[in-house]
């Protein structure tokens, strides 16, 4: 009880704000997100005749149960032996390639996500979480000035542009060709490679320090080749340094298909492995690296959860609501905010205390 008292905040006046109360997930701009999902609602059929299967990404089994379906058109499934959750039939990369390049209005549509993602806003947000994540590896001896980076799921460059004010010798791999070419163009001193990360053991040369992999793992196809890979490219006792969502966030596993980031993917590969702590410890010690943190951060949202349960399933932020009306942003009665504003504080500082928040960060070594 005394630990619970110790997480409680002093309260905060409504509309006020302060550090402790920035526990958001950051979230991708709502208009391309918006295109896109009426995007897929045209062509999903077409496209989910062409799905592949594939085995548990962790421990390569069979035997799963149905979870619940995704409201693009997916389904997370559990597996038996290991508790991985995951969807196992899954569109491939090349596919996603080939969609953006046939079709004119959903390039478009990349390109401007791409240009928001590189934005002054974005650029300012994304360089304080970068910052927090340097921070967090250079506390277990990694990432100092004249250290070589890969960073594996680049995107348009931001943590390789954030990393070279650093000081670090960045290099980046980015699987979606379109995102590479945009980079490049945009950012002519980024060295980024179109290549997905299951590719790269071929190429390994062990000279690596830091490899790092933001919001990644869980859209690869398999993730555990994916990190054996990066152990490939890592010298001797380097670090990688890992971030996913967490399925044993509240959000996601009461939710379900109502959380906005339970998808498949209707622009790009969406969150095909839904990691927890148990199942990525199991990963990464699986390609051959020792923990030396994990944790978690950020909280639920939770206006979306008191929706829930108050059965007003027409204002939850969700891919339904995002297809249907464009979102469902109208914010809540004035007494509900000002309980939410004094409460999510305390409840985002205990759900980080066991490991439940919205996101898992790891930092792990290399086993010799």
């Amino acid at each position: 009880m005394d630990r619970l008292a110790d997480l409680a905040p002093d309260p905060i006046p409504a509309g006020k704000t302060d550090s402790r109360t920035a526990v958001a997930l950051p979230l991708q701009n709502l208009p391309a997100h918006l295109r896109f999902a009426h995007h897929w609602e045209r062509h999903r059929d077409t496209l989910l005749r062409r799905v592949v299967n594939r085995v548990c990404p962790v421990c390569g089994g069979l035997d799963r149960w149905a979870w619940f379906a995704t409201q693009d058109g997916y389904r997370y499934d559990v597996c038996r032996h290991c508790d991985m959750v995951h969807i196992a039939d899954v569109l491939p990369m090349p596919l996603w390639d080939e969609y953006f390049a046939t079709l004119p209005d959903a390039r478009g549509h990349l390109q401007e996500q791409m240009a928001r993602s590189v934005s002054l806003e974005a650029w300012e947000r994304d360089r304080t979480r970068f910052g927090r994540y340097l921070e967090m590896i250079r506390r277990h001896g990694g990432g100092h000035r004249g250290s070589r980076l890969l960073d594996l799921g680049s995107f348009t460059g931001t943590w390789l542009r954030v990393a070279g004010e650093e000081g670090l010798d960045a290099h980046g791999v980015e699987g979606l060709a379109e995102a590479v070419s945009f980079a490049r163009e945009r950012f002519p001193g980024l060295r980024i490679e179109h290549r997905r990360t299951e590719d790269l053991a071929a190429r390994s040369d062990g000279g690596f320090d830091l490899v790092t992999m933001w919001e990644t793992l869980e859209h690869t196809l398999d993730p555990i080749s994916s990190l054996e890979s990066a152990g490939h490219m890592l010298r001797p006792g380097g670090l990688i340094a890992v971030t996913v969502p967490n399925c044993w966030n509240v959000q996601f596993s009461v939710l379900g298909q109502f959380c906005f980031y339970a998808y498949g993917g209707y622009h790009g590969t969406g969150h095909i492995n839904m990691f927890s702590p148990r199942t990525l410890t199991r990963a990464l010690k699986a390609a051959g690296f020792e923990i030396l943190q994990l944790d978690t951060e950020f909280g639920t949202d939770w206006r979306q959860m008191l929706y829930f349960l108050l059965q007003r399933f027409d204002r939850i932020h969700c891919y339904a609501n995002l297809v249907q009306r464009g979102d469902a942003a109208d914010p809540p009665p004035e007494a509900m905010d000002i309980v939410l504003n004094w409460l999510s504080p305390a409840l985002t500082r205990l759900e980080n205390v066991y490991t439940s928040g919205p996101i898992i960060r790891a930092v792990a070594r290399k086993r010799p």
